[in-house]
């Protein structure tokens, strides 16, 4: 039985617990770096399209932070993904442990930084499509 002190990691080596704990602050800053990026172009691409995704600033702080709250949970679910990376390398256990540590943080850091970009990318098609 755990004591209360101890982590609920259990099932996770601790070597790989630690490795993976000691990038999440970078994981987190570029999945928030991504988000105002990609916010950012998809309000740019629809003002430079004629579409303005808002009339008036209180239209623009209400949008800001409804996307804002809104992808702050989806940061959320992230980190909760962000667990298979130790819980996988526990389960696989592979035979080079910093190969597949460095391959599988960079898959998922790239990953989920191009993901908030679908957003102004379907904008743009919207856009697209509505102008033809």
């Amino acid at each position: 039985m755990a004591s209360l002190g101890t982590a609920s990691h259990d099932f996770i080596d601790d070597d790989a617990w630690t490795w993976w704990q000691g990038r999440r602050l970078r994981y987190n800053l570029a999945l928030a770096a991504a988000g105002w990026l990609a916010y950012g172009l998809a309000v740019a691409q629809s003002f430079a399209l004629g579409r303005p995704m808002w009339q008036t600033p209180v239209g623009a702080f209400s949008m800001t932070m409804f996307l804002g709250v809104g992808y702050l949970i989806l940061m959320g679910f992230a980190n909760v993904a962000y667990l298979l990376g130790p819980t996988v390398e526990s389960w696989i256990r592979p035979a080079s442990i910093g190969a597949y540590r460095r391959t599988a943080f960079a898959m998922g850091l790239w990953g989920s930084f191009a993901l908030p970009f679908a957003l102004p990318l379907a904008n743009l098609a919207q856009l697209i499509a509505q102008r033809t």
